[in-house]
């Protein structure tokens, strides 16, 4: 068995913080000792989060015209993709199915996401009764992705009945102004500390395969760390075509995995959440993911592609003696 791995793997799972130092001295090993990898970070899963994964479903409440230029993304309308230039938002009683069907499957987590930067006013106050309305008709936990809001914001939509934000970082400081250009950094940093003071719990990670190099992974695992999130999406490039990353090859199954378990040695108490790209990119391997120290998926379809039936999910989760939460 790997020494430096298994010597990592005991920090975290004494609940202790890797250092740059070591973790460097970890991805190095992880290249050519995997194996020893998924093991241990199989263990600090079992350790901190038991047989417990949480299932999440997502519906897009306002698809596509978003004025960004993210580019991975095929909401954006300065690409030419499939999706319309013009905005799609759902009614209250489209979203409000949504939820009831996620119910109705098992799911106990529903995710409301908004395509753009941010929304308005008006729509805040759409939100906040929209997200009443379902925690009290159909009593399942709401989350919610709007862009960039202010402190204030999101204390009005807690006060609602919100669990959740989402709000990822895509990627490292140093990485980002390659893939957006529209807004900056901090932005997304002030977001996400907004969420932590409005007493939320806070879903921020990132996107996997564009571009990005081990240390650009690093650093924003680490800033991930210092903000407090409690929830960490990990999503995996599905390449748009007509977008920028459009022809970027997709990352292999074996450095996806590889990916989650670093996070897991150094987030060792943070939910890992895997996201976009599971079913495109890990094939047969989706099953591994939770040996890798994931403990949590979206279930069912993501925002502009298709995912994976809930049914499939909770089937695999079965097959695997895990409990859905």
């Amino acid at each position: 068995m790997n020494k430096t791995i298994a010597a990592s793997a005991q920090i975290a799972l004494a609940g202790d913080f890797l250092q740059r130092p070591e973790i460097d001295k970890l991805i190095q090993q992880s290249q050519t000792a995997l194996d020893d990898l998924l093991y241990w970070a199989n263990e600090i899963r079992k350790k901190f989060f038991g047989n417990k994964i949480q299932i999440c479903s997502i519906v897009p409440g306002r698809l596509g015209g978003c004025d960004q230029d993210c580019a991975f993304c095929a909401q954006s309308v300065r690409y030419n993709t499939p999706i319309d230039k013009k905005p799609k938002v759902l009614s209250d009683e489209e979203i409000l199915a949504a939820a009831r069907q996620a119910k109705q499957k098992g799911v106990r987590h529903f995710g409301i996401v908004y395509s753009g930067k941010t929304v308005s006013e008006k729509e805040i106050a759409r939100l906040e009764r929209l997200i009443e309305q379902i925690t009290n008709e159909v009593s399942i936990s709401v989350c919610g992705g709007f862009g960039i809001l202010n402190e204030s914001q999101l204390k009005r939509l807690a006060q609602a009945g919100m669990k959740r934000y989402n709000h990822n970082l895509e990627t490292s400081r140093s990485h980002f102004g390659k893939i957006v250009t529209t807004h900056g950094y901090d932005d997304r940093i002030n977001t996400i500390k907004a969420s932590v003071n409005a007493g939320l719990g806070v879903c921020a990670g990132g996107l996997f395969g564009i571009g990005e190099t081990e240390s650009d992974r690093m650093d924003m695992a680490l800033l991930i760390r210092d903000l407090g999130v409690d929830m960490t999406p990990l999503n995996f490039l599905h390449p748009i075509p007509g977008t920028p990353m459009g022809d970027q090859t997709p990352l292999a199954p074996r450095e996806i995995l590889r990916i989650i378990a670093l996070y897991r040695f150094i987030l060792p108490r943070t939910s890992l959440k895997v996201a976009g790209g599971r079913v495109l990119n890990l094939r047969d391997m989706q099953s591994w993911i939770f040996y890798a120290g994931c403990t949590s998926i979206i279930s069912g379809d993501y925002l502009t592609t298709a995912g994976r039936a809930v049914e499939d999910d909770m089937r695999m989760l079965a097959d695997l003696d895990l409990q859905p939460v």
